[in-house]
This record gives structure tokens, C-alpha cells and sequence, in this order.
């Protein structure tokens, strides 16, 4: 039998991306979240988060994508930019690391100061995963499980989708980022397997990322059916593509993904093949 968990991301980020992820759970499949803790819109995601008891809700740990950081960014100058922000890209980040740029002891103090800012809301948090799969880089991935264990996290998400599944993607850019990032998070598995920390046997949604439509969602479903355990779909769901795009120059189908959250076909799908929905939580 196959659980699975539809986690959209980016919960906080902008006021229309937390309308979107409460429409995806209550009128659709969504059963999982993950709060930004330095978005815009956070204060709004946690009253929000609160009203919805079966929802689950993680940390989405956050060191790119041109975001804001929670520390004062004069107090973490190897993580951002001149402006102020985290550098826009896994790549630019990792060149930092490779370069030997970056103080990890910043890392500490920012990824402690998300956990941190999230856990005071008194949300019960289900697990810990980040934007663009930073968490999982083997100098980041330490600092994040220290966390877990210090504030008794029981899951950490890892993004380690089926080398061989393109699903329809040719892009020779996105495929050698997917291929790379989904063998770093498969070495990252037994790490955290050895400290009591769990996770799904399977994830899917990174080559498609910000292109989960109605029919991308129907496809991987059909990997889901055919393979017995738990899964992870990572979603990007959101109500008004105009105003995102105008903020964040991501290229996501927030629209788009959020019907195919809440498409009659989809649940049909999910019904007939007897998958069960679950949230993190249920990990345990």
C-alpha cells in the first residue's frame, strides 16, 4: 500500500501563496505545508496554520532564492548579497561553499534563528525541509539535524527522486541539478536514519517543480500506485500567478498547480488506488 504526503512549500512567502495552500488542503489534497520563516506574509501563515489541525506543518529552512533572511544580514555577511538578501540560487550558494566563503558558524546562527522563530509560534512542527534542498548538502545538513534533535523534530524531508525520472523534462540545466541534488540528499538518508530521524522512502516533484498541473500530478501519481511505501510530492500551489511572478522571478504555475491540487481527477485517482494521504506526522 502507498501513503502519501502532498506537502506545498513556501508557506508565509506572500499573501497569495498562503490562500492558495488553505484552498489546496481544505478543498483539495494538500496535506502538508512548510513555513518560511522570514517570508512577508509569516505572521498571516501561522493564524492561518493554527485553524487547521490536520494540516502538517514543517520548517522550511531558507539560504537562497533572493529571500530575506531572519538575522540582521550585517550580523551573516557570507550569506547574503550587498543588498541584504540570500543569493538567488542553489549554485551561487554552492559556489560560495566551494570557495571556501562561507562561515559556518553564520549558518548555525541563521538556520538556529528560523527554527527558533517558528517553534515560539507554539506550532506543532512535523518536520524540517528547505528551499531548493540546501538542508541537505553535507556541511548543511549537520547544523539541521542538530536542530531536529534539539527541539525533538522527528522527520527531515529528503528530495532523493529516481535519478531516471525525467518525466517529460529535457532542460539539460534542470537534469543535472535534479540528478546532483537527488544523489546528495541519497547519501544524506542513512545520516539521518542513524539519529532516530525519519523520512519518506520516496519523493517526487523536483524535476517538475513549479509545474505540477493537473496532468504532471496525474503521471507521477502513477509512480505512486505502482510502488508500495511512503512518498513525499512536493507542491508550489498558490491564487494569483500575475502578482507572484511580479515578486518572484521563479517561473513557478502557482495557479496551475493549485487546480491540479484540487482536481476531481486527481482525487478520483487517489481514491480508486487506495493511496492514503498523510502528513508527516503520521511518520512517526
Amino acid at each position: 500500500m502507498s501513503k502519501l504526503i502532498i506537502n506545498a512549500d513556501d508557506l508565509g512567502l506572500h499573501t497569495a501563496v498562503n490562500e492558495g495552500i488553505i484552498s489546496g488542503h481544505t478543498k483539495g489534497v494538500i496535506t502538508s505545508t512548510s513555513l518560511l520563516a522570514s517570508g512577508a506574509a509569516f505572521n498571516e501563515a501561522v493564524e492561518m496554520a493554527k485553524k487547521y489541525p490536520k494540516l502538517g506543518i514543517g520548517i522550511h529552512i531558507a539560504l537562497v532564492g533572493g529571500l530575506n533572511p531572519v538575522s540582521d544580514p550585517s550580523e551573516i555577511p557570507t550569506l547574503v548579497t550587498k543588498e541584504g538578501v540570500f543569493v538567488d540560487s542553489y549554485v551561487e550558494f554552492m559556489k560560495r561553499i566551494y570557495s571556501g566563503s562561507i562561515n559556518y558558524d553564520e549558518v548555525r546562527k541563521e538556520i538556529r534563528s528560523q527554527v527558533s522563530k517558528i517553534i515560539d509560534t507554539g506550532i506543532n512542527v512535523t518536520h524540517i525541509d528547505g528551499h531548493q534542498h540546501m538542508h541537505v548538502l553535507p556541511s548543511i545538513i549537520p547544523i539541521i539535524l542538530q536542530q531536529a534533535l534539539q527541539h525533538n523534530i522527528k522527520a527531515i524531508r529528503i528530495p532523493n527522486e529516481k535519478i531516471f525520472f525525467l518525466n517529460g523534462i529535457y532542460n539539460p540545466v534542470r537534469i543535472a541539478g535534479k540528478c546532483g541534488l537527488s544523489t546528495v540528499a541519497a547519501r544524506a538518508l542513512p545520516i539521518i536514519r542513524s539519529m532516530g530521524i525519519h523520512s519518506t522512502q520516496y519523493f517526487w516533484g523536483m524535476i517538475n517543480g513549479g509545474q505540477l498541473d493537473e496532468r504532471v500530478l496525474l503521471s507521477i501519481l502513477k509512480e505512486v500506485q505502482s510502488l508500495s511505501g511512503t512518498h513525499e510530492i512536493m507542491t508550489h500551489p498558490g491564487n494569483n500567478n500575475l502578482v507572484l511572478n511580479q515578486h518572484f522571478n521563479w517561473d513557478y504555475h502557482w495557479e496551475e498547480e493549485l487546480s491540479g491540487m484540487m482536481s476531481d481527477h486527481v482525487r478520483r485517482y487517489i481514491n480508486q488506488y487506495n493511496i492514503e494521504l498523510i502528513n508527516y506526522g503520521d511518520l512517526l
